[in-house]
């Protein structure tokens, strides 16, 4: 049985249910082309959503089906990533010194739910793909009462169901006035096994 090869193996964490999340956010960037995007809580899925952002600056592949109108319209994409980089205090601080050489990363230190870190990520929204995962119902409460007036468009939550069942996060998550709703499950796995995306379009 062969090694498996895992694209920004330096960023995993075993455990944490977001080695098939990272490459998909990261084709959801590409489709969507966010010019803003907003990630609660540093994580294997960082480097995915920039490289996401960065293909979309540096290799959009041109071919007869794209909208050369829509494609030259200004683009200046942002990535911001709030964390308190309270998890393995080492690895944060590598990750860290990572994207601060990445010139479309703004990234903001401290807990989300503070005032002052509200205000700093409200100063460079809005937020057209939101990735929250972050803690459980207390900070999705929080993340629902003062964070949805800064998006414009998708918002991604992680760990909305429990051994493929719906638990107190997609509770609160099927609460919000989004005008879509979709829920991805992995069967196989008992915690951090899913993924709820709503679209905010009226």
């Amino acid at each position: 049985m062969g090694c498996l090869t895992m694209k920004n193996e330096e960023w995993w964490v075993p455990g944490y249910g977001t080695e098939k999340v990272g490459p998909f956010l990261e084709s959801l960037v590409g489709m969507t082309r966010p010019e803003r995007i907003l990630e609660i809580g540093m994580g294997y899925t960082t480097p995915f959503l920039l490289n996401g952002l960065k293909e979309n600056t540096e290799g959009l592949l041109w071919d007869s089906n794209c909208d050369k109108d829509y494609l030259d319209k200004p683009y200046d994409p942002k990535f911001v990533v709030v964390d308190d980089l309270s998890f393995d205090s080492e690895q944060s601080k590598k990750r860290l010194d990572m994207l601060k050489l990445e010139p479309l990363v703004h990234f903001i230190e401290g807990d989300f739910t503070s005032y002052q870190i509200e205000q700093d990520v409200e100063d460079l929204g809005p937020y057209d793909l939101v990735w929250f995962d972050c803690g459980g119902p207390e900070e999705y409460k929080h993340f629902a009462e003062n964070y949805w007036n800064m998006i414009t468009e998708y918002v991604l939550f992680h760990f909305t169901y429990f051994k493929g069942e719906p638990n107190k996060n997609l509770e609160i998550v099927s609460q919000l006035p989004a005008a879509f709703r979709m829920d991805i499950i992995e069967p196989h796995k008992f915690r951090q096994g899913s993924v709820t995306m709503l679209r905010k379009v009226w």
